[in-house]
């Protein structure tokens, strides 16, 4: 075999060796866990839309848990099964009472679906979900306001920043720790 055809072959065999690796540093998160709520946090402190009685204007902390009309709810605490293309979100608790919301079931492919909404269980909203980078971006419109909310892992916790197309709304950033 002559010198250039073994280059060529050796070249080939380092790239195909690259290739397993580029496939991992691309494939996104695994947001599978047990979760719980950590802070919630508004930028600008005004939290408008979010779910909850109070906020500490000071520290830009707020007592929410959630966002009405919002496609991803974990609320206080939740349980996410994340498979391929799919995410459940499970046993999220909203607010004072006991009761959890109904599951959630997103598609991560970028196609249009419905989820059930967290806060009217009869009522259905649009979602999409897909991929950018390393997080996930949900959108879920409804009427005139459409909420967009980014999901990641950060130094092993659960972040999920949600904001609104409405003038004044400030974005909210809700953190989760696994159980």
């Amino acid at each position: 075999m002559s010198e250039s055809i073994r280059s060529i072959l050796a070249r080939i065999a380092a790239v195909m060796a690259l290739v397993p690796l580029l496939a991992a540093a691309q494939r996104p998160p695994d947001l599978s866990g047990d979760w719980v709520l950590v802070s919630a946090t508004s930028a600008g402190g005004g939290g408008r839309g979010a779910a909850g009685e109070t906020e500490a204007r000071g520290d830009h902390r707020i007592t929410s848990y959630t966002v009405s009309g919002a496609a991803f709810n974990c609320g206080r605490g939740c349980t996410i099964v994340h498979k391929g293309q799919t995410l459940r979100i499970d046993g999220a608790f909203l607010g004072s009472n006991d009761k959890p919301a109904p599951p959630v079931i997103l598609r991560l492919d970028g196609r249009q679906g419905a989820v059930i909404d967290s806060f009217n269980p009869g009522r259905e909203i649009p979602a999409t979900a897909q991929w950018v980078g390393d997080r996930l971006k949900i959108t879920s419109p409804s009427n005139r306001i459409t909420r967009t909310q980014l999901v990641s892992l950060e130094a092993s916790q659960l972040v999920v920043v949600t904001s609104a197309n409405v003038e004044g709304d400030e974005p909210v950033t809700f953190r989760y720790k696994r159980r």
